[in-house]
């Protein structure tokens, strides 16, 4: 099993809830409101000076339900002129 971690800027939500209906995936979690800075991104702080949110996605899925997302994933990203979404994948040893 796998745990994707998805964070994108909230403007995308629309193509990210797209891409979960896509995938037939009905199980995750999300966080609508966090803040932070990256590499390619900047910061997206919430404030005057940095304006801008991210929301997070949590999923765990086996192989098939990973590749099938993280191509879906990828195929947004391509359409984006600078950052905005970025995805982390990590092994689930043990699921209660």
């Amino acid at each position: 099993m796998k745990l994707i971690l998805l964070i994108y800027k909230a403007s995308l939500e629309e193509r990210i809830n797209q891409i979960l209906k896509l995938c037939k995936i009905e199980g995750y979690t999300k966080l609508p409101r966090v803040y932070g800075a990256g590499k390619t991104s900047g910061p997206r702080l919430g404030t005057h000076s940095w304006p801008g949110e991210n929301s997070l996605l949590f999923l765990v899925g086996d192989k098939e339900t990973k590749e099938g997302f993280l191509k879906e994933v990828r195929k947004l990203k391509d359409t984006l002129k600078k950052g905005g979404l970025k995805a982390f994948v990590l092994e689930v040893e043990e699921v209660i």
